[in-house]
C-alpha cells in the first residue's frame, strides 16, 4: 500500500511538472504548442510576444527554436489536447487530496475516465449516462497520458538535438567560408598585382627595345646622310672641275684633260647610284588581341570554384 502511494505521489510530481506554464509557472490556461512541442498559455505567450504581428518570426522562450505567428495570430497556434486531457483527468487540484469534485453530482469525486467519451467522471456518472461504456481508473489514465506525452516528446528533442547540431555545423560552416573567402580576396589581389607587374615589366621591355630601335635607326639614317652627302661633295667637285675647264682652259687642256674627266664621270655614277628599294624605317605596334583572351567572359586573373557539401533537406 505504501509503495502504490509512493508510485502515485511519483505520477503526481511528473504529470504536474508537465502541466506547468514555463512563463507563468502555474497551471496551463489555453495551453498553446509551439513547432518544438514546447507549450504555454495563450496569455503568457501573447504577453511575452505583445510587439510581435502575424506572419512575424519569433523564437521559443524555452529552446529558442524559429517559429512564425500565424495569420490569425497567436490563437491560431494549435491547442495542446494532451495537455487538456490530462488538465481534464484531474492531475492537478487545489485540493491537497489531489481530488477533483463532479460538477454533476456534487460530493462525488472525479476518479474514473470513460473511455468512450474521453472525458473523466464519477462513479455516480458512470453508473447513470456512461452506464455501458468502458473505463479506467483515473490514476490510470494518467499515467498512460503522461507515457504517451513522453513518448511523443522525446524523440522531438532528438531531433532538437540533430537540429542543434545542424545549426552548430552551420556556424562552423561559416566561420570557415569566411576564412576561405579571406585567403582567396588575398590571393586575388596578389596574383592581380603580379599580373600587374608582369604587364608594367613587358611595357617597359617594348619601350626598351622602342628605344634601342630609335638609336639604331638614328644611326643608320646619320651614316646614310653622310654618305650622301658625301657623294654629292665628290660629284659636284667633279662638275665644278668640268665648268672651269671649259670656260677657262685652254684647247690643249681641254684634249689633255677631257679623257680623264670622262672617266671620273663615269667612276661617280657608277660608285653613287641609289638604291630603288630603299624603303624609310617604320614601326609599329601589335597589341595582344584581349578579345581572344577574355573569350566567354574569361576573368584574365583566374576564376571562383564553389563547392557545396551534398546532404537531404530537412525542412
Amino acid at each position: 500500500m505504501a509503495a502504490a502511494q509512493a508510485s502515485s505521489k511519483q505520477l503526481q510530481r511528473r504529470v504536474n511538472e508537465l502541466l506547468i506554464c514555463p512563463i507563468c509557472f502555474e497551471i496551463l490556461r489555453d495551453a498553446k504548442s509551439l513547432p518544438c512541442l514546447h507549450t504555454f498559455c495563450l496569455q503568457c505567450l501573447k504577453g511575452y510576444w505583445e510587439e510581435k504581428v502575424a506572419g512575424q518570426r519569433v523564437f521559443c522562450p524555452v529552446c529558442r527554436e524559429p517559429c512564425g505567428i500565424p495569420h490569425n495570430g497567436l490563437d491560431g497556434l494549435p491547442n495542446n489536447f494532451i495537455i487538456q486531457n490530462l488538465l481534464e483527468v484531474g492531475s492537478i487540484s487545489s485540493d491537497s487530496s489531489g481530488r477533483v469534485p463532479c460538477k454533476e453530482h456534487p460530493g462525488k469525486c472525479l476518479k474514473l475516465y470513460c473511455l468512450l467519451c474521453e472525458m473523466v467522471i464519477c462513479r455516480k456518472c458512470q453508473e447513470t449516462r456512461h452506464r455501458k461504456h468502458d473505463y479506467q481508473e483515473v490514476g490510470e489514465v494518467a499515467e498512460k497520458f503522461a507515457d504517451s506525452l513522453e513518448e511523443a516528446t522525446n524523440p522531438v528533442l532528438l531531433r532538437i538535438e540533430e537540429f542543434q547540431a545542424a545549426v552548430d555545423q552551420h556556424e562552423t560552416d561559416n566561420w570557415q567560408f569566411e576564412v576561405a573567402a579571406k585567403t582567396v580576396d588575398v590571393a586575388a589581389k596578389e596574383h592581380g598585382e603580379k599580373l600587374k607587374n608582369i604587364v608594367d615589366g613587358q611595357v617597359g621591355e617594348l619601350l626598351k627595345e622602342l628605344r634601342a630601335m630609335k638609336v639604331g635607326d638614328e644611326k643608320e639614317a646619320k651614316s646614310r646622310k653622310a654618305a650622301l652627302e658625301l657623294a654629292i661633295s665628290e660629284m659636284q667637285n667633279f662638275v665644278s672641275l668640268s665648268l672651269e675647264l671649259r670656260k677657262k682652259g685652254s684647247p690643249c687642256e681641254v684634249i689633255a684633260k677631257a679623257n680623264h674627266l670622262q672617266a671620273r664621270a663615269s667612276e661617280l655614277l657608277k660608285n653613287y647610284v641609289l638604291s630603288g628599294d630603299q624603303v624609310p624605317p617604320v614601326v609599329t605596334f601589335v597589341p595582344v588581341n584581349i578579345d581572344e583572351l577574355t573569350h566567354d567572359g574569361q576573368n584574365l586573373v583566374g576564376r571562383l570554384l564553389r563547392e557545396s557539401g551534398a546532404g537531404k533537406s530537412c525542412i
